[in-house]
């Protein structure tokens, strides 16, 4: 829109410009002879410029000199400035913001931009260009959400529905898996992998439903492990049967910046589970290594 205004403006400045034309005898701006019908055309009117010399005597030899010059000069410029007459069109289906070459695991705000016409954007985390914003682009399996955190960024990938394949529904998952949350940030970013189950009841007699969550890489599964399995350090269910599935029986919270809570399987909660004088350090999550459990110090 800016380009055209300013090409616009150029013209119609340079149009102006060659209809004012030469400037006669020190015309000055002078106005005498120009007409204007209000439409935007104007014509500056005829100028003759004539001179001749009378005779003159030399010596008492009489030279009779005679010199006429007739310049005649006219200047038409037509500019036309009827806003009525100016059509500019900025549908945003025909616009595209870069020309929609950019390659996948490009940085990117939109689809168009992109060569696949894929934008996966996850909030405050950037878009990147990738293979597929959800399971419908994807010809089998379903759609891998994208990583922003590693390096360099990965877009998103279409998969085949294997275990830990991204998915938006059971449909996009193979034989015997179920499409469960792995990680939910609402507004932000949402990973859901094909897996083994959702919940406890998913799993055999004596086995518990499990988050097994890679933080650096944005991703994970559930899975069904025995009661009481878990090694610190290993992530668990901190809404449900976390601590059971815990060797430790203390699964405990991990804070992501406020805005994300997860379960880690602990050598303690709080205080009270540490000995007299040994306060228990909170886990938390590193975005180079991953889960850090809780321990007595």
């Amino acid at each position: 829109m800016t380009t055209k205004r300013m090409a616009m403006t150029w013209l119609a400045g340079a149009a102006l410009t060659v209809g004012c034309g030469p400037v006669v005898d020190g015309g000055g701006g002078s106005d005498d002879g120009a007409s204007s019908d209000g439409s935007g055309s104007a014509t500056t009117g005829v100028s003759t410029l004539s001179t001749s010399a009378s005779p003159s005597t030399t010596d008492g030899s009489p030279t009779t000199a005679s010199v006429t010059t007739d310049v005649t000069i006219t200047a038409t410029a037509t500019v036309t400035t009827d806003p009525t007459t100016a059509t500019v069109t900025t549908d945003p289906t025909t616009a595209t913001d870069t020309g929609g070459g950019l390659p996948n695991d490009s940085m990117c705000e939109f689809d168009s931009e992109c060569a696949s016409g894929h934008c996966y954007v996850a909030g405050p985390l950037g878009g990147l260009c990738g293979e597929c914003n959800t399971d419908a682009d994807c010809d089998v399996g379903g759609c891998t959400a994208p990583n922003p955190l590693a390096m360099p960024p990965q877009g998103s990938r279409c998969n085949v529905g294997e275990y830990g394949g991204g998915c938006m529904s059971d449909d996009a998952c193979g034989d015997a898996l179920v499409c469960a949350s792995i990680i939910d940030v609402p507004g932000i970013i949402e990973v859901a992998t094909c897996s083994e189950c959702v919940a406890d009841a998913d799993c055999d007699a004596g086995q518990l439903c499990a988050p097994d969550i890679a933080v650096v890489q944005v991703t994970g599964v559930k899975r069904c492990v025995a009661e009481g399995s878990l090694a610190n350090g290993q992530s668990c269910d901190l809404q449900g049967s976390g601590d059971s599935s815990c060797a430790s029986g203390h699964c405990a919270l991990a804070s992501v910046m406020g805005i994300l809570d997860l379960g880690v399987c602990s050598q303690c909660e709080n205080d009270v589970d540490c000995g007299a004088g040994h306060p228990c350090q909170d886990a938390s999550v590193d975005l180079m290594t991953g889960l850090q459990p809780a321990i007595c110090l």
